[in-house]
């Protein structure tokens, strides 16, 4: 018996552990450097490239690239977990051959810029404001001719931003979960509510508000102004059931794209060239002329 209970005692102090390793890992990931080839491939594929920064309201310092506008017309890209402002490069140039300007820009926690924790849409929500005051201030930019894309927490941001802030027309979401408890429950797998709800618990300790990332809820906001989800349907991450969800949720304007085969590290690869010119084109047509202001 005595064996008994401290065989348990052991698998309950290693389940616990490596609770904790994985969530020290959604919270505070790696960072993923910038390397000397992506930093060549971005200065020799978009003309006039510099490199910038700009303030959070609490006071970090995050730092991206910037692409000047030739349309007047301007795009926010953010990233998801444990990436970089690289992971939009292809998209990026797609939009910048078309005359757009764009801003990518590496997430707190992530890349090159300040902070130890990824908040996974919370506060990042506040960075995108901050991005969206840089861009608007660029003399070559219209302040009412921006949009947003977002990949899965840089979805939860863009989602949540665009349904509360006017300034961002046109919205792209990919890989897009329909809110952060929903998301931490499907992650808790078989055992279910109490370990969704540890996940929360440590999520909370680490100050991320949960009630403030649950795009299902607001996205119907963002009408009139147009939408674009995108899904792919072998990610286990992002399960394109969930993404659907939310794209049912939303009102017209509106459209869906489905990537056949991409896993949730795969959108881009295998939405190719094909996908980077149906964003384009996206905002091109949904950042033509000024939106009304009344939403």
């Amino acid at each position: 018996m005595l064996g008994l209970c401290w065989l348990a005692c052991v698998l309950v102090g290693w389940r616990l552990w490596r609770h904790e390793q994985v969530v020290h890992h959604m919270l505070h990931p790696a960072r993923q450097a910038l390397t000397a080839e992506e930093r060549a491939q971005a200065q020799a594929r978009l003309p006039g490239l510099r490199e910038v920064s700009f303030n959070t309201t609490d006071g970090l310092t995050l730092r991206g690239w910037y692409v000047p506008s030739h349309s007047g017309a301007a795009v926010v890209m953010v990233h998801g977990a444990g990436a970089n402002r690289a992971w939009f490069l292809e998209e990026a140039v797609a939009l910048s051959q078309r005359g757009l300007g764009v801003l990518l820009y590496d997430n707190r926690a992530n890349g090159e810029s300040d902070g130890d924790t990824q908040t996974w849409g919370d506060h990042e929500q506040d960075d995108l404001r901050g991005a969206l005051d840089f861009v608007q201030a660029q003399p070559d930019v219209d302040p009412q001719r921006l949009g947003a894309v977002g990949f899965s927490i840089g979805a939860y941001t863009v989602a949540m931003v665009a349904a509360q802030d006017p300034r961002i027309r046109a919205v792209v979401l990919k890989a897009v979960w329909t809110s952060l408890p929903d998301e931490l429950l499907f992650m808790a797998g078989p055992t279910g509510r109490f370990n969704a709800w540890l996940l929360g618990q440590e999520f909370s300790w680490a100050g991320v508000r949960l009630d403030r990332v649950h795009p299902g809820d607001l996205v119907a906001a963002i009408a009139p102004r147009p939408l674009l989800v995108v899904a792919g349907d072998q990610d286990r991450d992002a399960p394109m059931s969930v993404s659907r969800a939310v794209y049912e949720a939303a009102r017209e304007p509106k459209q869906w794209r489905l990537i056949p085969g991409a896993t949730h590290v795969d959108y881009e690869r295998l939405g190719g060239d094909a996908l980077h010119q149906q964003v384009a084109q996206f905002f091109c047509r949904g950042l033509a002329s000024k939106v009304p202001a009344a939403l």
